[in-house]
């Protein structure tokens, strides 16, 4: 294994551990290694990533209080493309020419139009070494949702499906429904801690009346932003996701904008995006989330939110937590028009199975050759 293979490498491992914890922006991890002349002589020496809310930036983070000394090289290893674009700071490419760092070596070119590549020639024009697409497979893996919203203008979408043996997500109609075992569960929760958005339909809220926040210890303060989709807002404005809606953001996309029940939710400080009849479709709300900086969406029903997902193809993964047991012919179908993922089908195919004491996870990924910007 080379040198630069070697530190983005880690770089990549620790990446994992940030993810959901950075938005609005993308996670990133930067290493500083110091060397000898000959690279026979390496170790960390400093190491950033991107803060809670987006900022500090992960180089500036890891040039920071760096103490250098003379007759010895400095690499920055960084998972993503540093940024040149002035916002409310000095750019990490400017930070980076500013300091004493020979070379940068970055795994993923940043696809975001204030960059792409532009970082890149920034820090090259100033005399620094730089090599890009340093295992660039494996950060195309970690980043996909962010790579789908910057050129997809979207955000990756995850279907979370909990059902029984023979695919129903609930007992009977309208009936709020507890499939699944409770590690199954907990590792759903650890997920809402991961992505950047939760989405469900308005009959969900009248049916299972859900939090969708995470909670497991010490990760609650990473639950996603909730979103909801109603065409006439007719829900309970009681119900458990319209409370504590500072602390845990929420946005209704709807069809009817009745001036009376946007104003309730207002006060709640709720988020209502009104979207006439015609434009009311998954694509045009994928695009505004979008534009929030969401990267990744998970979808947790209900049944016609699935299949107008899945019949529009616009899923991306699919997690089923399924059961060990049958519901039988009066339970409540994953899909509403019979369909059911399978290995092949579609382009999705069976990425892992994993055994959650007596439920089954199965792991489904679509088939997408992401373009290049």
């Amino acid at each position: 294994m080379d040198l630069d293979t070697k530190y983005i490498g880690v770089a990549l491992f620790l990446l994992k551990k940030i993810i959901g914890r950075t938005f609005p922006n993308p996670p990133v991890v930067s290493l500083v290694v110091q060397s000898n002349k000959n690279f026979k002589e390496n170790k960390i020496i400093n190491f950033g990533f991107t803060n809670i809310g987006g900022r500090p930036h992960a180089e500036a983070e890891a040039l920071k209080g760096l103490k250098y000394e003379s007759n010895l090289k400095y690499t920055l290893y960084s998972t993503l493309e540093p940024c040149c674009h002035e916002g409310r700071d000095e750019s990490c490419a400017s930070k980076i020419i500013d300091s004493k760092i020979n070379r940068v070596i970055y795994s993923l070119k940043d696809p975001d139009k204030r960059v792409n590549g532009k970082g890149d020639s920034f820090l090259t024009n100033h005399g620094l070494e730089v090599i890009g697409g340093v295992m660039k497979i494996q950060a195309e893996k970690i980043y996909k949702g962010y790579l789908y919203n910057r050129i997809y203008n979207r955000p990756k979408v995850t279907l979370k499906i909990g059902c029984s043996l023979d695919s129903k997500i609930a007992f009977k109609e309208n009936e709020r429904s507890n499939i699944t075992n409770k590690l199954s569960n907990k590792i759903v929760h650890v997920l809402r801690s991961e992505i950047d958005a939760v989405l469900i339909g308005a009959n969900t809220v009248r049916v299972d009346n859900p939090k969708l926040t995470c909670r497991v210890k010490g990760l609650q303060k990473f639950s996603p932003i909730r979103v909801i989709l109603s065409k006439k807002l007719n829900f309970n404005f009681n119900s458990h996701i319209f409370k504590n809606c500072i602390e845990n953001p929420t946005i209704i996309f709807a069809e009817s904008a009745n001036v009376k029940k946007v104003q309730e939710l207002e006060k709640k400080k709720i988020s209502v995006v009104g979207i006439e009849k015609n434009r009311f479709k998954l694509t045009t709300i994928l695009k505004h989330l979008a534009k929030l900086n969401i990267f990744n969406l998970l979808v947790e029903g209900g049944s016609e939110i699935f299949s107008a997902f899945v019949n529009q193809r616009l899923v991306d993964e699919v997690l089923i937590f399924r059961s060990n047991y049958l519901v039988g012919s009066e339970g409540k179908d994953i899909f509403t028009n019979g369909y059911k993922i399978t290995n092949g089908k579609d382009g999705f195919l069976l990425r892992r199975s994993d055994q959650i004491d007596d439920n089954l996870l199965e792991v489904f990924e679509k088939k997408n050759k992401l373009k290049e910007k």
